[in-house]
């Protein structure tokens, strides 16, 4: 596939996957937890490449807020390439099998990336149809809504 097409597609998840996070962290109590033990001003980067594609995320008074350009993040994590960030990003292989294939890089405290991984996985769970998320996710997490009502709420704002 071409790299404009690939770099527009994931553009397009990371901001679903910060709606979803944010709807999520209200809706279901498990992402709640983890948010809620992520310490105030805790920020997170998701880097693809250079000119690629970047979300940045920070929790501030306990709500998940987009943020600026910062000098420095608690967490970075960054793709080796649009096509590792392509195939994570559109549930053609695992956070796991990224991490095992060296396709990204991680920079900040690997526990606290940990609650952050369970988050993505809640939300890939919700997101994904169930087909997906056998083959990349180890255990598939129950929900504890709807998908639909996830899906009304990330892309309308309802």
């Amino acid at each position: 596939m071409k790299k404009g097409f690939k770099k527009l597609v994931s553009n397009i998840v990371l901001v679903v996957l910060y709606r979803a996070l944010k709807v999520l962290s209200t809706l279901d109590s498990r992402v709640r937890k983890e948010f809620e033990a992520l310490p105030d001003n805790f920020s997170v980067a998701l880097r693809i490449n250079p000119g690629d594609g970047e979300l940045r995320v920070m929790k501030r008074e306990g709500k998940l807020i987009r943020c600026t350009k910062r000098d420095s993040y608690d967490v970075v994590i960054a793709f080796k390439g649009i096509d590792s960030a392509f195939k994570v990003l559109t549930g053609q292989i695992g956070i796991a099998r990224a991490y095992a294939e060296h396709r990204f890089s991680l920079k900040g405290d690997i526990g606290t990336t940990m609650g952050l991984v369970r988050m993505i996985d809640i939300a890939e769970a919700y997101l994904f149809p169930r087909i997906m998320t056998k083959r990349i996710l180890r255990d598939v997490p129950y929900k504890e809504r709807s998908s639909i009502t996830v899906y009304r709420k990330v892309l309308l704002g309802v």
